[in-house]
């Protein structure tokens, strides 16, 4: 593998709609589960931009109130597993942790799924030992976007914040947060519903690339 010449020493990314397209992925899964069940109400926009796991259940209990459906735990149980099987990796961001790491650099994920879907996602993604050091809420008591979650990653990883980049699709979420913690941060525009970082908007994953080289 050619080294990649990287500005930083380390670099940690998010996951849901950084490393994968998460809506996509739901929304396939929420428009399956709608026609197995022959309804097709607002289930697709509820879902958009929730978290899991407690606004997922909480959509699905909405939408089997307001449709007379009695078959909540069966529709949630096929909504996870077709969510995962729907996911689709943006491959260029999924390569780059172990270009990284065969460089000489520091990679993270600071995630606030939880770990256990955490784990699902990755070996999905074929990404499940990619990374120095996994995080969740679960891992430091603290997630997203409370900038103590970035500090005590670079704790761990031995990288000062000067050195180091998040990568991430939420302005709130990843880039604010990680630049209040002294981070450099690229916005993911291209996994994103927010408006364009006016610092570092990647609107490819070509331009992540670019903006981690020398």
């Amino acid at each position: 593998m050619k080294p990649f010449a990287c500005r930083y020493d380390a670099v940690l990314f998010d996951m849901d709609n950084t490393l994968h397209n998460l809506y996509a992925a739901r929304f396939a899964a929420a428009d399956a589960v709608a026609a197995y069940k022959g309804v097709f109400g607002d289930l697709q926009f509820s879902l958009l931009n929730r978290d899991t796991p407690t606004r997922i259940p909480d959509s699905f209990a909405e939408f089997c109130a307001e449709n007379s459906l009695d078959s909540y735990d069966e529709m949630l149980c096929l909504y996870d597993a077709l969510e995962t099987l729907c996911m689709r990796p943006f491959a260029q961001l999924c390569a780059l942790p172990a270009i990284l790491k065969e460089s000489g650099v520091k990679v993270g994920l600071v995630s606030n799924s939880t770990a256990a879907s955490t784990k699902i996602r990755l070996q999905e993604l074929g990404l499940s030992d990619a990374f120095d050091i996994v995080v969740n809420p679960e891992t430091f008591g603290v997630k997203k976007p409370n900038p103590l979650v970035f500090e005590k990653t670079l704790e761990v990883l031995g990288v000062p914040a000067d050195c180091a980049v998040m990568i991430g699709d939420k302005l709130d979420r990843d880039v604010l947060p990680a630049r209040e913690a002294g981070l450099s941060a690229v916005h993911v525009w291209f996994g994103s519903l927010d408006q364009k970082d006016t610092v570092m908007c990647a609107q490819t994953q070509d331009d992540v690339y670019a903006f981690l080289k020398k």
